[in-house]
């Protein structure tokens, strides 16, 4: 597929989380990973969700080492963003699922995946579609 036709997909850290966390090998969230690792869509990422990333990863006790492969994996294989947009719908529920929202937005990404009910709530924002990682594994 022609990098400019190939889905861009923003996925939430909770997303990378329970892959990494999983020992089964054909839960959604590795099904997913693997998908991205074979380049069956873009992983969209902005310096803010690769930060987020890693506090959360490591605030779960995945090893340093484990953490720093997977970040040099992102940097390979993903789009890189600026950053720089900012989204206010979720101030007053959860406001670090904004940034999410904002890359999805920045990157134009055909879809945001994740596990997070108050980002799941929404279903599109900006001509993202938001799905759980089941619905996008069937979509995809």
């Amino acid at each position: 597929m022609e990098p400019s036709s190939m889905l861009k997909v923003v996925l939430d850290s909770s997303v990378f989380t329970a892959a990494i966390l999983s020992t089964n090998a054909e839960s959604a969230p590795n099904k997913i990973l693997q998908k991205w690792q074979q380049g069956d869509f873009t992983l969209v990422i902005s310096p803010q969700l690769q930060e987020e990333l890693v506090i959360v990863l490591l605030r779960k006790g995945v090893r340093l080492e484990l953490v720093e492969n997977l970040v040099t994996i992102i940097e390979t294989l993903a789009i890189q963003i600026e950053g720089v947009y900012e989204a206010t719908i979720l101030d007053n529920i959860d406001p670090d699922d904004n940034m999410f929202l904002a890359a999805a937005y920045e990157a134009k990404a055909d879809y945001l995946v994740s596990l997070d009910n108050h980002l799941l709530s929404l279903k599109f924002y900006h001509g993202t579609q938001i799905l759980t990682l089941g619905l996008f594994l069937r979509t995809s």
